[in-house]
């Protein structure tokens, strides 16, 4: 709900913010939505329990301005704070932001025109990314109007090109079931979000409309892998796998683009592989010989981790240049 001139009324879109150890960039966050082209917004921030000042900062916003919302909890994860923020939304419109990224001043006024013009239940843009001076567009291949199972598929295949954010969605397509359990804590929740989503979704639209700048800390690239374990990412794709077989949609050709998703993990996610794990022998088994290029010399990297490593930083360190 927001206030305008002591009267109480629901909004077109609701952005929903988790926050968590954010306070360095929290209010150049919050800023970026106070500036939007389209005002008819609330804005929902969801301190997941952060230990620093981000809470602090967020009920000062609070005091300040009648549609923003503030939900205070403890920490649960971000798949939990963003089920806390849709909650809480009273918009006809979910838009997430993380608390470190921002809004280009016209982002909700793009994304709410194609949702209308085209009756969409989710929408996605593309997005900014900055590396401290370096920006890069994020540009989707596909372009149009796609129903749910196609977007699922989409979504097993290329992941988090559709993330948590960049993207407005109906609210009312925000079911609980959408979320993992809470006492799970997995690696890529958009992915698993995403998938369980897609059966509530009946047309969703892809565009390269800039709505969103994505910050991404120079030095993090360095430390890619170091987030998630073997354990974790096993257990995320036995997560897939379990879901799609309760669908009827795990066949032939989906066990295939889950299995090349699984050399990719293994390659690029995992920092200390273990190759007595049964995750790793199970995807060392795997024959490649259909495989993307890419994949079938990744999978060969994995037989020498050290190699891998090696191969991937110098990768990494001429992108950087």
């Amino acid at each position: 709900m927001i206030i305008v001139d002591g009267m109480i009324r629901t909004p077109k879109i609701s952005v929903t913010i988790p926050i968590y150890k954010t306070e360095a960039t929290l209010s150049r966050c919050i800023d970026s939505v106070l500036k939007q082209s389209f005002q008819d917004y609330e804005i929902v921030l969801v301190d997941d329990g952060s230990p620093d000042r981000a809470g602090e900062i967020a009920d000062r916003y609070a005091e300040r301005h009648g549609n923003i919302v503030v939900v205070h909890k403890k920490n649960a994860g971000l798949a939990e704070a963003r089920k806390s923020g849709v909650a809480a939304a009273s918009g006809e419109y979910i838009v997430p932001l993380d608390s470190d990224d921002e809004l280009p001043e016209n982002a909700l006024e793009l994304l709410l025109r194609h949702c209308e013009s085209e009756q969409l239940d989710l929408c996605y843009g593309t997005f900014l990314r900055i590396v401290g001076e370096k920006r890069t567009m994020f540009r989707h291949s596909f372009t149009g109007v796609i129903n749910g199972e196609q977007f699922l598929m989409r979504t097993l295949t290329i992941g988090n090109n559709y993330g948590s954010c960049f993207c407005m969605s109906r609210r009312e397509v925000w079911h609980d079931d959408v979320f993992p359990s809470a006492d799970k804590r997995l690696p890529s929740e958009d992915v698993l979000i995403n998938m369980r989503l897609s059966k509530y979704l009946k047309r969703v639209g892809i565009y390269n409309d800039c709505v969103y700048h994505y910050y991404l800390n120079p030095d993090s690239l360095s430390d890619a892998g170091t987030l998630w374990s073997m354990d974790l990412w096993n257990a995320f794709f036995e997560e897939v796998r379990t879901y799609l077989g309760e669908a009827n949609l795990l066949d032939k050709a989906t066990e295939h683009t889950i299995r090349v998703r699984e050399v990719e993990h293994l390659g690029f996610w995992v920092k200390n592989i273990d190759k007595r794990h049964p995750w790793y022998r199970r995807v060392m088994g795997y024959s490649t010989r259909t495989y993307p290029l890419k994949t079938r010399v990744l999978h060969a990297l994995l037989h020498c981790p050290p190699l891998l490593r090696l191969c991937i930083k110098m990768n990494r360190m001429r992108k950087r240049l």
